[in-house]
């Protein structure tokens, strides 16, 4: 997702040698096949595949996105034992009474992460960390004003999107 809508990244592998002409054709959602061509027609695609761009987390604590590999190195690499909890759209990693704040895109992305972070630790055979993928109204009130007391924007903290709506 970009902006709310859904982006399908492709990198493709292009020729200007005219001994090869082969045309890619691609199947689209509904199955139909669509023959890709390029404005300059000196160039041709000799292969087209999907790629995946990694996501991002946005750390509050520097205030700016960090990959996952990061996020781990950075604040899970020490073997206490560390609370990882979903509260709205935000990732929170508590370890003793410091808590470390993280934003996705919205809840669903959030349940997402903390399952594949929980599978993480769990192929590399960690067992130093508590994972909760929902917590009960009384325990966010609680959350809520034990981040807003450590410094956390409250109104930040209330917010259950980060993307923008579709328009």
């Amino acid at each position: 997702m970009e902006n709310a809508t859904p982006v399908n990244y492709e990198l493709g592998l292009l020729t200007n040698q005219s001994k090869i002409q082969q045309s890619i054709v691609i199947t689209d959602d509904l199955g139909r096949n669509t023959v890709v061509n390029l404005e300059n027609p000196e160039y041709v695609f000799l292969d087209l595949k999907k790629y995946k761009v990694e996501e991002r987390v946005y750390d509050w604590q520097t205030k700016e996105k960090i990959t996952i590999e990061k996020l781990i190195k950075k604040y899970c690499s020490n073997k206490d034992l560390k609370n990882i909890f979903t509260l709205n759209n935000k990732i929170c990693i508590q370890i003793d009474m410091d808590v470390n704040v993280f934003s996705l895109k919205d809840k669903n992305d959030s349940e997402r992460f903390i399952g594949c972070l929980e599978d993480y630790f769990i192929d590399n055979r960690r067992m130093d960390a508590i994972f909760v993928k929902d917590v009960s109204s009384a325990q966010r009130k609680w959350l809520y004003d034990i981040l807003s007391n450590k410094g956390f924007d409250k109104k930040r903290l209330y917010r259950l999107k980060t993307t923008f709506s579709k328009r």
